[in-house]
């Protein structure tokens, strides 16, 4: 049967139809489309989870998802503050470990001097010392595996040794004047990782106590160090939070609630989702009364939980500030475990002093890789404290109406230059070579038996003298390096006599002994005792 040209026509305006039809479809999904219409599906709630699937199936080249999802983390936390941060699964137990204040392992303090593992101390009553490993013995063994010559690693060294608690690591150590090698089975254990190592008396009334950064174990420490000094009628105390980045918030409120009275406003913290959090001091301090006077030490490296610290003594005049303007850190992390065991810290909130200063220095979002102490530099700020800088709504008052500094950071009351003189030029080179700290580890080791008369860091420090024939080897190995001896000035010599000393001490006691010598010619401790021992009244001077 014939079709009408009127069907004709309609037919083939069906076919031409479906066939444009067919075409548009398969061009929707061959082409992107503008509009805001999609032919398909979208199983993602977001875009970087889309974008992270074609990756995965379309990329010319094998990748690995943990990896793309590790880096999109980082380049996304990186955009909006300079402290949020994303912690690999790899990288948390290390993390965490630094955070509590603990690790599993066995117990001692090394180095590695001349491709040898040398124990530079032990934990007291740690599982090492427990088995009798000493300061001295060279570990050439682990596991049956030879570690001495082999090139090997601080974080290698790591590795070897912790482990979980209760499992078991064999040792072979060489120890001076035995000749053969001493095996050791030692059974790794919870070992505490002390923010708090030295606290001692620097004269009959003045405590000094020094605190590397805040765990959650440091409020507790500090306690501790605090009735050891006050059971030797400790009446001023100087408290050295220089070079410490923070870390705990918990650890700086903890401490502050020893200096400060019921209710005093500590530090409060405000952010969009949080809200205002404001923390305050209790009952239960040892050193709130009048006559306990306080001083603070910062300096440009002091940061975060440190400048909560500085800044409420500052603000509610419980004690004096030396040294030089803080980092300024005060923004509040939280920490968020993820699905796989990597944590991410994110900012949540700013801190502010009680007197409404916030922490945080200003940053541009779009230059975070810039935010660091160059600033300091680059304006003079750590060689003169000029107030004129500063615009009067950077200025605030303090409960007994002394003018105290916002802009970020913590402006001491007391300011501290930086030494910069060309005469210890030569003396830095040295330290940061290493050639003054080894050559102390080699001295010791070399002459152990005989440093072993000096019973107490104090005989040690009246009757031990880096004479000329050290100082001279010192040097020499300084040429080794490059460092010719004709630039050698008296007073980097004198800070080489000094430090080599300390480090001697270091290796024959402890850490609160390297302090005792080395803090005998500190300016800013110097000033703070100088402070402490002619003025009454520590705001006379302000």
């Amino acid at each position: 049967m014939q079709l009408s040209r009127k069907n004709k026509i309609l037919n083939f305006s069906f076919c031409l139809f479906l066939a444009l039809l067919i075409g548009l479809l398969i061009g929707t999904y061959l082409i992107p489309s503008k509009s805001k219409h999609v032919f398909y599906i979208n199983p993602f709630d977001n875009k970087i989870e889309e974008v992270t699937h074609l990756l995965q199936h379309y990329y010319f080249e094998e990748l690995t998802i943990n990896d793309i999802n590790d880096e999109a983390i980082v380049a996304l936390l990186q955009s909006l503050d300079p402290f949020s941060s994303y912690i690999p699964k790899k990288d948390a137990q290390r993390y965490d470990e630094a955070l509590t204040g603990k690790f599993d392992g066995i117990g001692i303090q090394f180095n590695i001097l001349h491709d040898t593992v040398l124990v530079v101390n032990v934990v007291p009553n740690g599982p090492s010392q427990k088995v009798g490993l000493m300061p001295g013995d060279k570990i050439i063994v682990v596991d049956g595996e030879t570690i001495a010559g082999v090139g090997i690693q601080n974080e290698d060294v790591i590795q070897k040794l912790r482990g979980k608690k209760g499992t078991k690591v064999s040792l072979s150590v060489l120890r001076s004047g035995i000749s053969k090698p001493i095996d050791y089975e030692i059974i790794r254990d919870k070992i505490p990782l002390e923010s708090i190592n030295v606290a001692y008396m620097i004269d009959d009334k003045i405590g000094y106590i020094l605190i590397d950064n805040f765990t959650i174990t440091t409020g507790d420490e500090f306690t501790k160090a605090l009735n050891k000094l006050l059971l030797q009628n400790m009446k001023q105390l100087i408290l050295d939070l220089r070079g410490n980045p923070g870390g705990f918030l918990g650890a700086s409120l903890e401490i502050c609630d020893h200096f400060f009275k019921n209710k005093e406003l500590i530090v409060y913290t405000q952010g969009y989702h949080a809200g205002k959090e404001e923390y305050k001091a209790t009952r239960k301090g040892l050193f709130q009364n009048a006559d306990q006077q306080l001083i603070i030490l910062i300096d440009e490296w002091s940061a975060s939980a440190s400048e909560i610290i500085a800044g409420a003594v500052q603000d509610n005049d419980r004690g004096l500030i030396i040294g030089r303007r803080s980092f300024g850190k005060g923004l509040v992390q939280r920490q968020f475990y993820l699905k796989d065991s990597s944590e991410l810290m994110l900012t949540v909130a700013r801190y502010y002093t009680p007197s409404g200063r916030c922490i945080q220095k200003p940053f541009d979002k779009n230059l975070i890789s810039d935010y660091d102490i160059l600033d300091y530099y680059k304006n003079g700020e750590l060689n003169n404290m000029d107030s004129s800088l500063f615009a009067d709504s950077l200025k605030y008052t303090t409960a007994k109406g002394r003018t105290v500094y916002g802009g970020g950071g913590i402006m001491p009351d007391v300011f501290i230059p930086l030494k910069t003189s060309d005469s210890i030029v030569y003396f830095n080179k040295l330290a940061s070579q290493g050639i003054v700290f080894t050559y102390a580890m080699e001295y010791v080791d070399k002459n152990r038996k005989r440093l072993l008369q000096y019973k107490t860091v104090e005989q040690f420090e009246k009757q031990f003298t880096v004479n000329e024939n050290m100082l001279r080897e010192i040097m020499n190995k300084g040429a080794e390096k490059g460092l010719p001896v004709s630039e050698a000035t008296a007073y980097s010599k004198q800070e080489i006599r000094k430090w080599t000393k300390a480090y001697i001490a270091r290796n024959l006691f402890n850490m609160n002994d390297f302090y005792k010598i080395i803090n005998k010619d500190d300016e800013v401790i110097k000033k703070a005792v100088e402070i402490l021992k002619k003025e009454q009244n520590l705001f006379s001077l302000n």
